[in-house]
C-alpha cells in the first residue's frame, strides 16, 4: 500500500471510527468501575438516583438473620421466602404462605434454589395447629422460634415494624435479608424479583 492510499480520506475517517470505537469502550468501563459503591451509604446513594426494578420493597440497611434460623436452615445454601409475623397464623397468615407457596411451584426449574421458611410464635402455634399447618405444608420449614431475634435484628432497618401484620421476604443464600413484601402487595412480584435474582447469581 502506497503512502498516498493509506494518508486517503478513506483511511483517515476509519482511523477515527477505530479510535471513537476504543474513546467510548474504554469510557464506559472507567464509568462502570468508579460508580460500584463500596460502602452501604454509596450503594443505598447509587440507589436513590438510579432507581430500582425490585417489585419488593428493599430492606436497608441489608440485614444478617443468621441467629434468628436454625442451624441447618441457616447454613442452607438455598434462596429463602421467609415468611414472619402475624397474630398465630391466622387467615391473612394462611394465605400468605398458600400464595408464597405457588410461588415457589412457578419457580420452574429454579424452584431447587429456594426454600420456604415460616417463623411461628411458639407460644400461640400450639401442638394442634402446628400439625395441620405441617400437614397443609409438606415443604415447609417450619420454625416455632426466632421472630422475637428477628424483630431485633431489623429494629434498625426500613423493614422495622411490629409483627402484627404477615409480612414476607427473600433471603440470600448468606442469610441476608435484602427484600420484603406486605400482605398487600402482588405476590407475583415476588416470582419476578426471585426469578431476576436466581438469574444473575451463581448456583452453589
Amino acid at each position: 500500500m502506497s503512502q498516498e492510499s493509506a494518508n486517503s480520506p478513506r483511511n483517515r475517517g476509519m482511523k477515527i471510527q477505530i479510535w471513537i470505537m476504543l474513546i467510548m469502550v474504554g469510557s464506559v468501563m472507567l464509568a462502570g468501575t468508579l460508580m460500584v459503591p463500596t460502602t452501604e451509604e454509596e450503594r443505598e446513594r447509587m440507589i436513590e438516583l438510579l432507581g430500582t426494578t425490585n417489585q419488593g420493597a428493599l430492606i436497608k440497611p441489608a440485614i444478617d438473620i443468621s441467629s434468628a434460623l436454625d442451624e441447618e436452615t441457616a447454613g442452607s445454601l438455598k434462596w429463602k421466602i421467609l415468611v414472619a409475623g402475624g397474630q398465630s397464623c391466622d387467615q391473612s397468615c394462611q394465605q400468605v404462605i398458600l400464595d408464597t407457596r405457588q410461588v415457589h411451584i412457578l419457580m420452574g426449574k429454579l424452584v431447587r434454589r429456594a426454600e420456604r421458611v415460616y417463623l411461628a410464635d411458639g407460644a400461640q402455634l400450639d401442638g394442634e395447629e402446628f400439625d395441620q399447618l405441617a400437614l397443609a405444608h409438606p415443604h415447609l420449614n417450619i420454625q416455632r422460634s426466632g421472630l422475637t431475634e428477628l424483630s431485633a435484628l431489623l429494629a434498625n432497618s426500613s423493614m422495622d415494624w411490629d409483627l402484627s401484620d404477615t409480612r414476607y421476604m427473600v433471603v440470600t443464600p448468606d442469610n441476608d435479608a435484602i427484600l420484603y413484601y406486605t400482605q398487600d402487595d402482588d405476590v407475583m412480584g415476588l416470582l419476578d424479583d426471585l426469578k431476576h435474582l436466581l438469574k444473575y447469581s451463581p448456583d452453589r
